[in-house]
C-alpha cells in the first residue's frame, strides 16, 4: 500500500509530465512578439513617432524577454523529440540570443546545464552570486555574470568537452554581432546602436542576473533540491517576469516551458509544502514575505538531512597534525543524526570538486556540527583543512550517512559497551561515548584507544576529563606504539594477546558468557580493524554485536555478469566499457577516464543523454526530470541512470 508521501510525489510527477506540450506555443508566440516589437519600435523611433528613451525602455524589456526564449530552446522545450520542426528550435535559440550579444545560444545552453547540476555550489555553479553586503556588490555581481561565463570556459572548464566544442560558434557569433553593430555605428547609426542594442543589453543583463540568479537563490546557501531556489507568488510578477517568480518549478522540472510554471506550481503544491520548499508572497498573504522564508536559509529544526554551505565557526588544534572543525548551523536549524554517523565535506581544489567523509565527533542534539581531521601525507583535502582553512570560511556539507550508529538497531539489551579506536578513528567513537554517558547512567563503557605515540592522541584532555567525571562507568585503556619517556598505557601494537588482556578474555570454542550482551564498536585503520575483528572472532564474541565503521565506496562494486557497453561520441570516437547491471554507465565511464558529457549525475539536467542503438537497459523512473517520456520511447537514456540489462550500443546525442 502506498503511503501519502509516495502518492503526493507520484501526483507531482504526473502533473509536470501532463503539462508538457507537444509544441510550446507560448514560447513561439513570445518569440514572434519580440520580433514584432523590434520591427515596430525601432522604425517608429527612427521616424520620430516615439521618443528614443521610450524605445530604449521597450527594447530593454524585449532583450530581457529574449532570454526566456533562448532559455526554453536551450532546454529543448519548444518542440518535443521527433517533431519535424525540431531543427527550428536551434534557429529560434540563436535568433533570440542576438539581443544578448555576449551570451551565444549554444555556449549558454551548455554552461547553463552546470547551473542546474550544481546550484549554489561556489566551485561549480557558473551563476553563483554570493550574498552581497551592499547593493553596489549586487550590481557588480550582476554585471560580472556573462564575463564570468567566458572566463570559466577558458580556465576552469577548458577541458570540459561540451564547453570546448562551443568555442567556434561562440567566436563566430560574437564577431558577427559585434561587427554588425560596429559597422552600423561607423555608418552613422551610433546613437541607434546605443539606444536599441547597447543600453538595452546593459539593462537586461542586470535584471536577468537579479531574477534568474540572485533573488531566486538568495541566500545562496542550500544545495538541496527543494530548497536551493524559491517561489514568490504574485500575478503581476508572473506576467512581468515571464514565470520566473516560480523559478523553483523550473529547477525541479527543467523541461517545462516558462508559461507552464504557475500551472504546475498549483498542481504540485502539496509536495512542495511537504518538502519545506521556500514559498513566499509579495505583499499580503499567509506565506512568509519575499526573501523571508526560513527554508531558504537552512533545513529547519531536527532536519533529517542537510546539503548546505556551512560556515566554519571554530578551529581547534588537537595535535601537530590534526584539528577539530566546528560548523555553525543556520539559525533555527539543527540536524537529526545518530552518534557514529558521518558527513561529507566538499571543496573545489586543484581544478576538481573534492569530497571527503568525516565522522561527527559530538553527541547529537546541538546547534553545530563538529568533525576532526588528521592531515595525511599528500592528502589534498586534509592538508587544506589543517593548514589553510580559516574561521568564517564556508564548505559544502552533506549528510548524515552511515549505519555505524549507537544505540545499535539490532539490540536493546546492552550490559557493556566496548569501543576500540585507532588514531583518527576516535572521532565517531567520541560521539558514541558522549551519547552513551548521557542516555544510560548505568552502562559501563570501556574505550581502548591505540595511537602511534603520545603526541598523536586526539582529544586527550577531553577524554581524561570525561573519565574523571565518570570514574565508575568510563574506563580508558591507551595502547601506544612508541610512548617515549612517558608511558600512559600499554606499550605496543593492538594485537590478539594485548586485546585479550585488556578485555580479560580467553580463547573459547563457545560464546563467552560475559560478551553475549556486550556491544563492540571498532573504528580505525584497516589493518587494525581486521586484527581486532579476527581477535574477537577467536575469542568467540558474537559477531552480530561487533560494529565496524566502513565509509561508503564512491564507485558501486559490480555484482553479477559484466555487460559490454559501446559508446560512440559525437566526434566519432568509440569507447568500450564493461558495466554490471547494478552500475550506471556514467560512473564506470568516469572511473575509467571516458569523458561522457554530464553535469549533475542525478538525472536532473539531462546533459548526459544518449541514444540506445542496440541492447536493453533498466527503465528510468518518471520522477527523473531530465528526460521526457517521449524521449524514452524514442530510445534515449541518461548515462547517469542507465544500467545495462544486456550488451549495449549507445551514441552521444547532438543538438
Amino acid at each position: 500500500m502506498q503511503n501519502s508521501e509516495t502518492i503526493t510525489k507520484n501526483a507531482s510527477e504526473q502533473a509536470w509530465q501532463a503539462a508538457m506540450p507537444q509544441v510550446a506555443w507560448g514560447t513561439i508566440f513570445l518569440f514572434l512578439g519580440i520580433l514584432l516589437g523590434y520591427a515596430v519600435v525601432i522604425p517608429a523611433a527612427v521616424s520620430g513617432e516615439i521618443s528614443y528613451p521610450l524605445a530604449t525602455l521597450i527594447c530593454s524589456y524585449l532583450a530581457f524577454a529574449s532570454f526566456t526564449v533562448a532559455h526554453d530552446a536551450g532546454h529543448g522545450n519548444i518542440f518535443q523529440l521527433g517533431s519535424p520542426l525540431k531543427p527550428l528550435e536551434s534557429v529560434i535559440g540563436w535568433a533570440a540570443s542576438v539581443p544578448l550579444i555576449l551570451v551565444p545560444y549554444r555556449f549558454f545552453q551548455k554552461i547553463h546545464d552546470r547551473h542546474h547540476a550544481f546550484t549554489n555550489d561556489p566551485g561549480r555553479d557558473p551563476d553563483y552570486m554570493p550574498d552581497a553586503n551592499s547593493w553596489l556588490d549586487v550590481v557588480k555581481g550582476a554585471y560580472s555574470v556573462p564575463f564570468k561565463y567566458h572566463w570559466l570556459a577558458l580556465t576552469k572548464l577548458k577541458n570540459v568537452k561540451v564547453i570546448r566544442d562551443t568555442y567556434p560558434s561562440t567566436v563566430t557569433f560574437i564577431l558577427l554581432v559585434m561587427g554588425t553593430l560596429l559597422g552600423l555605428s561607423l555608418n552613422g547609426f551610433a546613437l541607434e546602436v546605443l539606444c536599441f542594442a547597447i543600453i538595452p543589453l546593459v539593462v537586461a543583463i542586470f535584471f536577468l542576473a537579479m531574477f534568474f540568479d540572485y533573488l531566486p537563490h538568495h541566500p545562496h546557501k542550500s544545495l538541496a533540491r527543494f530548497q536551493n531556489t524559491r517561489i514568490y507568488e504574485g500575478r503581476l510578477w508572473n506576467i512581468l517576469l515571464l514565470g520566473q517568480n516560480y523559478h523553483l518549478i523550473h529547477h525541479l522540472y527543467p523541461r517545462l516551458p516558462w508559461y507552464k510554471y504557475q500551472q504546475v506550481f498549483y498542481k504540485t503544491l502539496p509536495e512542495l509544502e511537504a518538502e519545506n520548499a521556500p514559498l513566499e508572497n509579495i505583499g499580503m498573504g499567509a506565506r512568509p514575505r519575499f526573501l523571508k522564508s526560513p527554508h531558504a536559509a537552512g533545513p529547519g529544526q531536527n532536519a533529517a538531512s542537510i546539503h548546505q554551505l556551512l560556515k566554519v565557526s571554530e578551529i581547534e588544534r588537537l595535535t601537530s597534525d590534526a584539528v577539530s572543525i566546528t560548523f555553525e548551523m543556520p539559525e533555527n536549524s539543527s540536524l537529526n543524526y545518530q552518534a557514529g554517523q558521518y558527513i561529507t565535506v566538499s571543496k573545489w581544489l586543484n581544478d576538481a570538486q573534492q569530497t571527503r567523509c568525516y565522522s561527527l565527533c559530538e553527541a547529537p542534539g546541538g546547534d553545530q556540527l563538529k568533525i576532526a581531521v588528521r592531515e595525511t601525507p599528500n592528502g589534498l583535502v586534509s592538508s587544506y583543512l589543517n593548514q589553510m582553512l580559516s574561521v568564517g570560511d564556508e564548505l559544502i556539507v552533506e549528510g548524515p550517512f552511515g549505519d555505524f550508529v549507537f544505540p545499535p538497531k539490532e539490540h536493546k539489551d546492552i550490559y557493556e559497551l566496548v569501543l576500540i579506536a585507532g588514531g583518527s578513528g576516535i572521532t565517531p567513537i567520541l560521539a558514541i561515548v558522549e551519547t552513551a554517558l548521557k542516555s544510560d547512567p548505568a552502562l559501563p563503557i570501556h574505550l581502548i584507544y591505540a595511537c602511534r605515540d603520545n603526541q598523536s592522541i586526539m582529544f586527550f584532555e577531553y577524554l581524561q576529563a570525561l573519565a574523571a567525571k565518570h570514574p565508575e562507568r568510563f574506563k580508558i585503556s591507551y595502547v601506544i606504539e612508541n610512548p617515549g619517556d612517558s608511558v600512559i598505557g600499554s606499550v605496543g601494537r593492538l594485537n590478539e594477546s594485548l586485546l585479550g588482556d585488556l578485555l580479560d578474555l580467553e580463547v573459547n570454542d563457545q560464546l563467552i558468557e560475559n560478551t553475549t550482551k556486550t556491544e563492540f564498536y571498532i573504528c580505525g585503520p584497516e589493518a587494525m580493524k581486521d586484527a581486532v575483528v579476527n581477535s574477537l572472532t577467536t575469542f568467540g564474541v558474537n559477531q552480530q554485536r561487533v560494529h565496524i565503521e566502513q565509509f561508503v565506496a564512491t564507485v558501486t562494486a559490480p555484482i553479477g555478469e559484466l555487460k559490454a557497453v559501446e559508446i560512440y561520441t559525437a566526434n566519432g570516437h568509440l569507447h568500450q566499457l564493461q558495466v554490471a547491471s547494478n552500475q550506471t554507465v556514467l560512473e564506470v565511464a568516469k572511473q575509467q577516464g571516458v569523458n561522457i558529457p554530464h553535469a549533475c549525475g542525478n538525472g536532473t539536467c539531462g546533459s548526459c543523454k544518449l541514444k540506445v542503438e542496440a541492447g536493453a537497459s533498466n527503465e528510468i523512473p518518471d520522477s527523473i526530470p531530465g528526460i521526457l517520456e517521449e524521449e524514452k520511447q524514442a530510445g534515449f537514456t541518461l548515462a547517469c541512470q542507465c544500467k545495462p540489462l544486456s550488451d549495449l550500443t549507445l551514441t552521444e546525442r547532438t543538438n
